[in-house]
């Protein structure tokens, strides 16, 4: 019996960006041929963690997040490998301070 070729490891390509109000976070990550079963997300405050794989690639990473949201509520759909999560801001986005580009 032969040794099955070894998984390559990546990190996911991500996206994170708020919505106009600065209510919401939506958080995009492209996860070519992988299916929903095979996806483990899990959430937290003010960061999440994602595992998922298909036949040859097995996506890992740990990622902060911008501000805190609420993970109760977040919402997850996977289409067609891309990932989309959609997670309300706890208290809204709290921007610092813009910094003008010279």
């Amino acid at each position: 019996m032969e040794n099955p070729l070894p998984k390559i490891i990546k990190t996911p390509v991500i996206a994170m960006y708020h919505d106009d109000k600065h209510e919401n976070l939506t958080i995009e990550l492209e996860l070519p041929d992988v299916r929903d079963d095979h996806i483990t997300l899990v959430m937290h405050e003010n960061s999440f963690y994602l595992k998922a794989f298909s036949d040859s690639v097995e996506y890992l990473g740990s990622f902060f997040l911008d501000g805190p949201v609420d993970p109760e509520r977040a919402i997850a759909v996977n289409n067609n490998g891309m990932l989309t999560i959609k997670v309300p801001y706890k208290g809204g986005f709290m921007c610092a301070r813009t910094i003008p580009i010279e």
